[in-house]
């Protein structure tokens, strides 16, 4: 049996501005700042009251710079929140003089509905009632305690199979239907809590797309997890997951019919499993597999000042990255290939130069969705401009890192993959200067009339496949650069486009080839 929801989580955009808005301005307690066990290098911060108690938890997983998700059919939306009913006149004062706006307040039956948007848009309803649940008021708090955030209220599904859905809450998770309300099926847990479940018709409605602002899953509580997953099972609930650890609860998942993702997880054993009560939120807290990576997780992860710390600052360069530091002086500037970002190639690098530093860049073009560092207008015809630009850029991007992050100028090497080749190549033969050196995988000369450039003996790695289509438009590239004095490495494999265990052998022994002063800045 479900006893209420255990908590909501939302993905953000920006980690200060989310603990900006629901610790300084919503005043609840920031009680776990840990990591996705199946992303390390994601943030995931948890709020809620003074204990941290099931069923006042939001949680959010920070994607640094992500897009805006678009609200639709398949996800659940709107986090609603329960307020003393006499404090909502507080709560519109508190958004006046913060310069929140906000929608309401609206009269729902017996509660007031007070309604603003998070940094990312995410959709906050406060929701007056008289009778609260027994979330424990914050003594650290910025609000004040008759007026705190008592926990959660409700949740909305935005569905196109609503009989559906609503039979998995009532006959499968033990919610009660309570009619209509406001145009919405209505289903209450059991408990004096009163979480609230709202189902939107959302047949003819456009997809959800996962992305800053969005919920990525609704998790619901149960003293009996085993039960209620044997339950589900044999109720055919659809992908239903075996039983996951987390350290402070138990869960598993399952896809609801109209689509969305929802988790049921355990009580306990609760968050003060790791830390003291005292001191919730106050450090990152890592499963004990992971501390000694440590050093190389708090790095990559975005740092937040929380109140009453001292500000810090952090380099404003411009473009979305990460870096890794490593033990070593070299440093691989890492490029991705058309639709990835900052993180994909992170694992890449680490394989290939383990003790090196790892900075990872973002393009900053945007076509149909996916980043790329140029535009281009057909797959061999590019935007010679916005090319020359951005490589530009790309170039004093690396000299502010490499004064920001204390990098050896020396030891910066340019490794890029397809669309993040030929930035790199585009950048190195623009601008040399914050380069040692380049690896080049699938790259084509992209720049149309590439500039006569000295580049004094710089190492360069030049890895095409021999099936890949794009080759004859590589092929220019190691004549290029043999007659602008560079060192060229140049391999052709029994590989297409895609990268092969045998390129990463070749970069591999090329990269501690060039381990000690290479080059010159």
């Amino acid at each position: 049996m479900i006893s209420g929801i255990h908590h909501l989580t939302g993905i953000s955009s920006n980690a200060q501005a989310n603990y900006n808005f629901y610790a300084n301005l919503l005043g609840l307690r920031l009680v776990k700042r840990t990591i996705n066990h199946n992303d390390p290098l994601t943030l995931h911060l948890f709020y809620g009251d003074a204990i941290a108690a099931p069923g006042t938890l939001l949680t959010f997983f920070v994607w640094q710079g992500a897009e805006r998700g678009r609200p639709g059919a398949g996800q659940a939306t709107e986090l609603g929140l329960q307020v003393p009913l006499a404090q909502i006149g507080a709560w519109i004062e508190r958004f006046i003089q913060h310069s929140i706006p906000f929608e309401g307040p609206k009269k729902v039956g017996d509660q007031t509905h007070l309604t603003i948007l998070d940094p990312d848009g995410q959709q906050i309803v406060l929701v007056g009632r008289s009778a609260l649940p027994t979330g424990q008021p914050w003594a650290g708090s910025t609000v004040p305690r008759a007026m705190q955030i008592r926990g959660i209220h409700h949740t909305t599904f935005l569905t196109d199979q609503p009989a559906a859905t609503g039979a998995l809450l009532t006959q499968h998770l033990g919610f009660q239907g309570q009619g209509q309300i406001s145009g919405r099926e209505t289903y209450q847990a059991p408990t004096p809590a009163g979480h609230t479940v709202y189902l939107q018709d959302a047949r003819g409605f456009w997809p959800a797309a996962s992305g800053a602002g969005t919920l990525h899953h609704v998790a619901f509580r149960t003293p009996n997890l085993a039960q209620t997953e044997a339950a589900l099972h044999t109720a055919g609930a659809d992908e239903l997951t075996a039983m996951r650890e987390h350290g402070y609860f138990q869960s598993i998942y399952l896809r609801e019919s109209g689509g969305s993702v929802i988790e049921v997880a355990s009580e306990g054993p609760g968050f003060t499993l790791d830390e003291d009560i005292a001191t919730l939120g106050s450090s990152l807290v890592l499963p004990p597999a992971l501390e000694s990576r440590r050093p190389e997780i708090t790095a990559a992860l975005p740092a937040i000042q929380l109140l009453g710390e001292e500000p810090f600052m952090t380099p404003d360069l411009q473009w979305i990255h990460r870096i890794i530091p490593g033990k070593s002086k070299q440093t691989l500037l890492l490029l991705h290939g058309t639709g990835g970002d900052e993180n994909q190639l992170l694992d890449l690098g680490r394989q290939l130069a383990p003790e090196a530093t790892l900075l990872s860049v973002r393009g900053r073009s945007l076509e149909e969705g996916a980043p790329r560092f140029f535009r281009r207008f057909s797959a061999t015809a590019y935007d010679q401009p916005h090319l020359r630009a951005e490589a530009a850029a790309l170039a004093q991007f690396v000299r502010e890192a490499t004064t920001a992050y204390q990098l050896d100028p020396t030891q910066v090497i340019a490794l890029g993959y397809s669309n993040g080749a030929n930035i790199a190549l585009a950048s190195l033969i623009h601008d040399p200067a914050p380069y040692a050196g380049a690896v080049l995988i699938r790259p084509v000369m992209a720049v149309e009339q590439p500039p006569t450039t000295d580049l004094h003996h710089r190492p360069v790695l030049v890895l095409h496949g021999q099936s890949d289509p794009f080759l004859p438009f590589g092929e220019p590239i190691t004549p290029y650069l043999q007659a602008q004095n560079a060192a060229v490495q140049e391999e052709r494999l029994p590989a297409g486009h895609e990268l092969t265990d045998r390129d990463l052998v070749l970069i591999k022994a090329w990269l501690a080839e060039q381990a000690g002063p290479i080059g010159s800045a």
